[in-house]
């Protein structure tokens, strides 16, 4: 693997998860792995990143995960009232989650997720909405 394949675990682990197929790793240090997951969610192929061990992903993370897969329509609804919010801020019409974002990921948790959203015009900022209990609980915008 070589000197910096050990110093940063760049050997990919892969295995098959019984909801989501084969999944690889993004990440290794000791037992924790961060796992990526693709799948299509709100109309876009995304990845999904998600932490386990050598076994697979978290448990607690991926009922998490799973709730929020399994309810497209609650979270698209939360998100876009979280994303609503900075536009009307800055006095810009807000249409709709398709009109102004590609959703490019989904990060897990041990209390929700984050979902970045990436702006279609302007500056391409992200926009980052939190979650837990499938209810938004905040935004933050990345330059």
């Amino acid at each position: 693997m070589g000197i910096f394949g050990n110093l940063f675990g760049s050997k990919k682990l892969k295995t098959t998860d019984s909801d989501f197929g084969e999944i690889e790793s993004f990440s290794t240090r000791g037992n924790d792995v961060g796992w990526q997951v693709n799948k299509r969610f709100l109309n876009c192929n995304i990845e999904i990143l998600i932490a386990g061990n050598k076994d697979g992903i978290s448990e607690n993370q991926k009922r998490i995960l799973l709730n929020a897969l399994n309810n497209e329509t609650e979270i698209k609804s939360e998100s876009e009232k979280a994303l609503k919010e900075p536009f009307e801020n800055a006095e810009i019409e807000f249409v709709s989650i398709e009109e102004h974002f590609e959703l490019k990921g989904i990060s897990v948790g041990d209390e929700g997720f984050e979902m970045a959203f990436q702006e279609k015009e302007g500056q391409n900022n992200f926009f980052n909405v939190h979650f837990e209990n499938n209810k938004q609980v905040g935004v933050s915008i990345d330059g």
